[in-house]
């Protein structure tokens, strides 16, 4: 049997000191956010036993080498070169696939309080790896075009005919049920088929622009690295499903030994230093 290459790991890894969301960038920070709001989300996640998709939305950019655009003053299309566009996706739940001996480097982005999860129970949960694409390829361009074209589309007829088309069933069962001889089960599961035609396309899409990440060609050491695995919903775990815990000991507070006096954990669940495992 082969030996893994050192990219992959049987623990996925969420750290809770994340970068501060930039709103006017639209993209994360280089600021952490402070380590006494780290440890606190971290208790939090223990307590409630679950991972919660937060505020992040993926922002999928993209460069549009020519983009027409409607000038209203002049009343004429105008052609607008490099366009920068995004798009936002579905709220997301994140962890990272990194191997123990690479989470220093993952540190500088996310501090030093995290917690693992067994692979096993990541996929079975639903989580996916994200599938990483630059900003400027055909790709990102692709994925806007087809966003476009849903968000342009008017689905308002639709849902008008198919409520036409509910009510003129809902006539023919109430008036053929007057009579028991006959069958109205076909009217009622053509009924059933229509109702799943009203579909909410754009939400679909932006679940599915949840896994995708894109990134400028100057964040291959840093974005490009982590080796994302998402899903669109909260992750309910177990005590059994935790691999590991890692929080420092030194620097502004000993968050360790904070950790195992407040928090009550079986003991088959290892809580490490940082310093131990990754610093010795």
């Amino acid at each position: 049997m082969s030996a893994s290459p050192g990219t992959v790991s049987k623990i996925l890894w969420h750290f809770t000191g994340g970068p501060v969301w930039n709103e006017k960038k639209n993209k994360q920070g280089k600021r952490l956010k402070p380590v006494d709001d780290s440890f606190k989300a971290l208790k939090e996640i223990i307590k409630s036993n679950e991972l919660r998709t937060g505020k992040y939305h993926e922002i999928v950019r993209t460069i549009i080498p020519d983009k027409k655009i409607f000038n209203l003053k002049t009343k004429k299309f105008e052609i607008k070169k490099n366009h920068s566009a995004i798009i936002k996706s579905s709220p997301v739940c994140c962890v990272a696939e990194i191997p123990i001996q690479h989470l220093d480097y993952l540190s500088k982005r996310y501090g030093k309080i995290a917690i693992g999860f067994h692979r096993d129970s990541i996929v079975k949960a639903g989580f996916n790896p994200v599938m990483y694409t630059l900003d400027k390829s055909n790709l990102s361009r692709d994925i806007h075009d087809g966003y476009s074209l849903i968000d342009n589309f008017n689905t308002s007829w639709v849902n008008s005919s198919i409520d036409d088309i509910q009510s003129n069933i809902d006539s023919i069962i109430s008036d053929y049920e007057i009579d028991e001889d006959i069958d109205t089960s076909d009217a009622r599961n053509a009924l059933e088929d229509i109702e799943w035609i009203n579909i909410d396309i754009l939400t679909y899409y932006e679940n599915l622009l949840a896994y995708i990440k894109t990134f400028e060609h100057s964040e291959f050491e840093t974005i490009y690295c982590e080796r994302e695995w998402r899903t669109t919903n909260n992750y309910e775990f177990t005590i059994d499903d935790i691999a590991m815990i890692i929080l420092p000991k030194k620097g502004k507070k000993d968050f360790y030994n904070s950790f195992l006096k407040s928090t009550k954990l079986p003991r088959r669940v290892p809580v490490v230093s940082w310093e131990d495992l990754i610093e010795h």
